[in-house]
């Protein structure tokens, strides 16, 4: 079934750890959900635990030839990253669907390893079994899977658990029976399941999950797609890995310190502002208490006024409190009362409600509390308006008191600016009964202040402080509270973690992005590159294949400067040279096989009259008619063939002792001109039929020189020879021994058959006959002209043949130096 056999859940987890450990890294503040509340201390650590344990193990899956060491590392750290997130975010906020995922990869990514499965994929296994549970559970409790659905109704979440149950059953069918074209109609069907469920997910910005669903979906896509597992091999593979873990991994690892490092400093700055703007809040508002108090004081024991109150001088009091209320700015509102609660003066922008307000708490801490201005709980007014008063007692005299109440409107405080930046939220609360004064984003008031829903009243009982927490959505708040110096008040600014590091989150979706499109850049590259080379290397690869056979063309076609066509230079300078070599051999063999012929032949000649003499002889004794002369003859026939014979074992000799290094000199001065004539008389001698057809031509003084007289010897006898055996009867034969300048110059000249010009090359090389010498028969080996270049050049000269052609004769050259040669030649 191919791909759909060898597909390993190992993939699926490598690159779901790096999808969430990527998420967790560059953006933990979204992890902000009520589930996540107990990772979130700890999710960068967790998403880098991730991250390398998934870039290890996907390392060791394109390096298979590094210690399996790697890979059980990679394994080792994702497992305990995911078995830590499975506890924190899963277990226990009882979370339903990673209750099956987790456990199902951890099982099959171990099993994987085991023998048996080593060579076979279990991923289409892990996705079947995801679909039947998943399936399993919508149905049987749809309420669980509202946030992973774009349907998020009851029974159309019964309908995708029906889908997610027939699909899988499909699924796992095809691969129990093996049938391919089920197994592919399953995953096409799961992958449009898992992706409904990815943009449920990333509707509800739940990162994590989201990324988990888009690998699933993705690993859907791929296993309908495609076919076979790609050839993992070759220059292509190489160059693709190669830059994809030199592209992706360094920017993903840059980015992340780069993140981090802004997320610190945005962190630092954003508790700065926190701090900054919760004492600002609190210090105007310690301010405008003072200012209250003080004005209440100062007004509450002016004699002027005291006199006025104890005479129930009414115009008096009303001026002096309608000066509270219109000229100072700072109260809403401002009344008089009696000892007994009774109005005095009736605040005007109360409409100048009278009546007792005894039972007011505000009256009782004044009258009976001294001379201090005290501060009310909020509270509404009988004209339903929410306020906090300030509130002291004034002293007529003779044990008679009233009480001088200052009002602050909380919807007046409610508009005015803050001076916190608009991203902050501000409340306000006093802390006897955690009622809300003031609220910057809802603007409401007298209600029980939200930031108490989120943190429990001891927790914003310090003078000051700074902390986090979360919300009742589940998202992330920094929490900067001060309490305001001789007040019950309590000044809280929180700051949403996520809308304060958006600019960072961004930055690390940019960062991730960027690192996407330089891997896929580079694998695009590498691609390209990878073919490039990899077509010159296959060329390369043929041209070895065809090595050995007849190639008019260079074999490789070298393009362009570098490395490969350099390559492919010298593989066409070796396939020349090999060429060369393998023609030299064949003409070696064929020269081998021809010496063979020619030496079975040469030596079975001498033998036959030998062995016929013999037995000549031998038959003559025993009859006794044996005549001496008729013996003689016979006699010198065989002393003939055995010269013949010993002649053909000495070349033999000569060469196997050239190709072996063995052929020494042994100079000595000597005369060539003597020489000369020696060897020319006893050819002479030994062939009476060419007399008067041999010359000399020599210098009459002698030819003095420091050579070896038995190898000039044999190769004056040679050469002479030579010329002898391949020129018709009746032809001359010439050799000229000339003195030169330090040099003798010896000719052999002959009219015989000449030499073809495309043989003459060749004339000196061991066992080599020239075409229209094979043709005109006249025994011998081959050998000699290759013993006499060697006799030549080891004396340090030189020796030449020229030919007009077949028929034309020959002529031999040799230069000989008179004193170039050691002892030691």
């Amino acid at each position: 079934m191919g791909i759909l056999e060898r597909a390993r859940v190992e993939w699926f987890a490598a690159a779901f750890g790096l999808v969430v450990g990527t998420t967790m890294v560059f953006v933990p503040y979204e992890f902000g959900a009520a589930i996540f509340q107990l990772i979130y201390p700890y999710v960068r650590p967790l998403g880098s635990l991730f991250l390398v344990g998934s870039a290890t193990m996907l390392a060791a899956m394109m390096y298979p030839t590094w210690p399996a060491l790697v890979g059980w590392l990679g394994r080792a750290l994702f497992l305990t990253a995911m078995a830590f997130y499975w506890w924190a975010a899963t277990v226990l906020p009882r979370g339903i669907t990673g209750l099956v995922l987790y456990p199902l990869i951890a099982a099959l990514l171990l099993l994987e390893r085991t023998h048996r499965f080593r060579e076979r994929g279990l991923l289409p296994v892990f996705i079947a079994c995801v679909a039947l549970s998943f399936g399993g559970m919508m149905v049987l409790v749809p309420s669980g899977f509202h946030r992973l659905s774009l349907l998020a109704f009851g029974p159309f979440l019964r309908l995708l658990g029906v889908a997610f149950l027939g699909t899988g059953a499909l699924l796992a069918l095809g691969l129990g029976r093996g049938h391919e074209k089920r197994c592919r109609i399953a995953l096409a069907s799961l992958g449009l399941l898992f992706l409904n469920m990815t943009l449920a997910l990333g509707s509800r910005r739940s990162w994590a999950g989201m990324g988990a669903y888009a690998v699933l979906t993705l690993a859907c896509v791929l296993l309908w797609r495609m076919r076979q597992v790609p050839a993992l091999s070759g220059v292509r593979w190489r160059l693709f890995r190669g830059m994809a873990l030199a592209s992706v991994l360094p920017i993903l690892g840059v980015g992340a310190v780069t993140s981090y490092v802004a997320q610190r400093a945005i962190a630092a700055e954003l508790r700065g502002k926190a701090q900054q703007a919760v004492l600002t809040e609190t210090a105007w508002l310690e301010q405008s208490a003072a200012i209250a108090r003080s004005l209440l004081r100062s007004q509450s024991r002016d004699p002027g006024f005291i006199e006025a109150v104890r005479a129930g001088d009414r115009k008096e009091m009303v001026e002096r409190v309608e000066l509270l209320e219109r000229e100072t700015a700072l109260f809403d509102a401002a009344w008089l009362l009696d000892s007994s609660g009774e109005t005095l003066v009736p605040s005007l922008r109360l409409n100048r409600i009278t009546g007792n307000f005894a039972q007011r708490e505000y009256f009782q801490q004044a009258l009976n509390g001294g001379d201090a201005v005290w501060v009310s709980r909020p509270f509404l007014t009988r004209a339903g308006l929410p306020f906090i008063v300030f509130s002291t007692r004034v002293d007529l005299g003779d044990g008679q008191r009233a009480v001088l109440v200052g009002g602050l409107s909380l919807k007046r405080l409610g508009r005015q600016s803050t001076l916190a930046s608009r991203s902050y939220h501000v409340e306000i609360f006093d802390r006897r009964d955690g009622t809300l004064l003031r609220e910057t984003e809802r603007g409401d008031v007298l209600t029980r202040a939200p930031v108490l829903g989120v943190l429990a009243p001891e927790e914003l009982s310090g003078k000051e402080g700074l902390l986090e927490a979360f919300d009742e959505a589940g998202r992330r708040l920094l929490v900067a509270h001060a309490q305001v110096p001789d007040t019950e008040w309590t000044v809280v600014v929180t700051a949403g973690l996520r809308e304060a590091f958006s600019p960072v989150t961004r930055m690390g979706a940019w960062v991730v992005a960027i690192a996407v499109l330089a891997g896929a850049i580079a694998l695009l590259l590498s691609r390209w590159v990878g073919r490039d080379v990899a077509v010159r290397l296959e060329t390369l690869r043929d041209g070895f294949a065809a090595l050995g056979t007849p190639a008019l063309e260079p074999r490789v076609q070298a393009r362009g400067d570098d490395e490969v066509a350099q390559l492919a230079d010298g593989f066409n300078d070796m396939a020349a040279r090999i060429d060369r070599t393998q023609k030299e051999l064949r003409e070696a063999i064929a020269i081998r096989d021809q010496f063979l012929s020619m030496a079975s032949h040469e030596l079975r000649t001498p033998l036959t009259p030998l062995k016929a003499t013999l037995e000549l002889l031998i038959r003559q004794a025993e009859s006794g008619t044996a005549n001496p002369e008729r013996q003689r003859a016979s006699l010198e026939r065989l002393n003939r063939q055995v010269d013949r014979l010993t002649r053909l074992i000495g070349d033999m000799l000569d060469v196997s002792r050239l190709q072996s290094g063995r052929f020494a000199l042994t100079v000595a001065p000597m005369d060539l001109a003597a020489l000369a004539r020696e060897v020319m008389e006893r050819i002479q001698t030994t062939r009476p039929e060419r007399e008067g057809l041999l010359s000399l031509e020599v210098p009459d003084a002698p030819l003095v020189g420091r050579w070896d007289e038995q190898r000039l010897d044999q190769l004056l006898t040679n050469l002479v020879e030579n010329a002898l055996r391949y020129s018709p009867p009746g032809t001359p034969v010439v050799v000229r021994v000339f003195e030169e300048a330090d040099a003798v110059r010896v000719e052999v000249e002959d009219r015989g058959i000449g030499i073809p010009a495309e043989s003459l090359s060749q004339l000196f090389t061991p066992f080599f006959r020239a075409r229209n010498a094979a043709e005109h028969y006249a025994g011998g080996l081959g050998l000699g002209l290759a013993i006499c270049r060697e006799i030549v050049e080891r004396h340090g000269g030189r020796i030449g043949a020229r030919s007009d052609g077949p028929g034309k004769g020959t002529c031999f050259t040799v230069w000989l130096p008179r004193a170039a040669v050691s002892d030691a030649a």
